[in-house]
């Protein structure tokens, strides 16, 4: 039996969109965030967006990473009602404002990172003058060597706190406070 061209040509499409369809919905778990929260029982409960997790659970509920060292979890989710939403009694002012304070403590925390850089580097060069001098007598000053080496392991160490309090600690609670994702961004 002999297929007509057409017919082989609509069949490609068919099969084609259909993995394109399929890929597309495969793709969209991979986007949601999980949160994990303890309830007074005991028991553990997921859900997708904080909206879905009690409200008296929302301050203690955790973001839950794909790449956690305890793997990604196997459990179900716990369905929970969303909490009805009102908006009366907020203005779009009150809400404009709250928005400002999380803005402000993104571009106060990014001013503190960008300050810290600036602190290690020169930190960095007086350091690297110091071994410079000192390259002859194998750095003889031991006391100051010790004393930049600490130095700059401080500011390591603060320079990942600032930026996991912008990547992490600051959105996670933003979130909780009810602030979209790209209001941080603005």
């Amino acid at each position: 039996m002999i297929v007509p061209r057409a017919l082989r040509f609509c069949a490609t499409i068919a099969i084609a969109s259909s993995l394109v369809v399929l890929v597309t919905f495969a793709a969209v778990p991979s986007l949601a965030e999980t949160y994990r929260w303890t309830d007074k029982n005991g028991t553990v409960g997921y859900a997708d967006s904080l909206q879905q997790i009690p409200p008296q659970y929302r301050e203690a509920a955790k973001r839950v990473d794909k790449d956690s060292p305890t793997g990604p979890s196997t459990k179900p989710f716990q369905v929970v009602p969303s909490a009805p939403q009102s908006n009366a009694g907020t203005s779009s002012t009150s809400t404009g404002e709250n928005y400002d304070v999380w803005r402000d403590r993104m571009r106060e925390t990014r001013a503190d990172l960008e300050q810290l850089k600036t602190q290690r580097e020169a930190t960095q060069k007086e350091y690297d003058t110091l071994r410079g001098e000192g390259y002859g007598r194998l750095f003889t000053d031991a006391a100051a060597e010790a004393k930049y080496r600490t130095r700059l392991a401080e500011l390591d160490e603060q320079l990942r706190q600032k930026e996991y309090e912008l990547t992490t600690t600051i959105p996670d609670e933003a979130r909780k406070a009810g602030i979209p994702p790209g209001v941080l961004n603005q």
